[in-house]
């Protein structure tokens, strides 16, 4: 038997490109879909996007920024730098938490911090940053193996879908598979079109896709300056990077 999972994250408020990879999804046959977290923050839709993935009963996670709007927080517990990067990220929360509901923020208080489950004798974790950080660790390739060693060491499963960087990622590491489907909402690759990924499991073998949509960046762009919100925002999404990023790649490492 065959099934096939859809694994996107990092939505952070972005309808437009919500909407592009929900239709992108219509025409591929999956079977379930999950979210790996942060639904809301940066984006200029929080209300909108909380509600159409709760509307599709889609399975998500929280995320940092989920955690952050559902309790109110003065601090999503971001890596900004001081200066105008975390003032622009305090301007998002506090906008963030104004602008959605009571009941949206009841809804991410109550997501779970990770999940297990498996499919086809494939054990799949689930969490935005790290098995031992629910929600903030980054686990990336530059990230030392020995601690990339210690984080799979706690893990039973066989393989562990996080978010949190923005970044697709496949890692083989430990013996366990680490994919990361990248941002549907706020790419930090270089690329700007949505980016979710695609997890085929048949008798026990998993093979995997980064997937790429394109959607009208422009239309978000126009209403995080309706709403007021900082043009920075808006400029990250049409590079599809931050400012202090060096080259953008897409990473993909083989038996650590």
């Amino acid at each position: 038997m065959t099934l096939r999972l859809a694994f996107l994250g990092d939505v952070h408020g972005n309808l437009e490109a919500l909407d592009a990879v929900l239709e992108d999804l219509s025409g591929r046959k999956v079977d379930r879909v999950y979210c790996l977290g942060d639904l809301v923050g940066y984006g200029p839709d929080p209300e909108e996007v909380v509600k159409r993935l709760k509307g599709l009963n889609v399975v998500s996670i929280m995320g940092n920024y989920d955690e952050a709007v559902g309790f109110s927080k003065e601090s999503c517990g971001c890596s900004y730098s001081p200066g105008r990067e975390e003032e622009v990220g305090e301007i998002s929360l506090n906008w963030t938490i104004r602008y959605t509901s009571d009941e949206a923020k009841e809804y991410l208080r109550n997501l779970p911090r990770k999940l297990s489950f498996e499919v086809e004798g494939v054990r799949f974790l689930l969490v935005h940053g790290s098995p031992l950080d629910e929600l903030f660790e980054y686990v990336k390739p530059d990230t030392p193996t020995p601690r990339l060693k210690e984080i799979v060491s706690s893990v039973e499963e066989d393989v562990v879908v996080n978010g949190h960087t923005h970044l697709p990622m496949i890692l083989w590491v430990g013996g366990k598979l680490i994919l990361n489907p990248g941002s549907v909402g706020r790419p930090k690759d270089g690329d700007p079109r949505a980016s979710y990924m695609i997890v085929e499991v048949r008798d026990g073998i998993v093979s995997y896709e980064v997937v790429r949509v394109p959607y009208d960046v422009k239309r978000t762009v126009e209403k995080i300056a309706e709403r007021g919100l900082p043009p920075e925002l808006g400029t990250v999404l049409a590079l599809g990077r931050t400012y202090n990023m060096g080259s953008p790649t897409v990473f993909f490492s083989l038996g650590l």
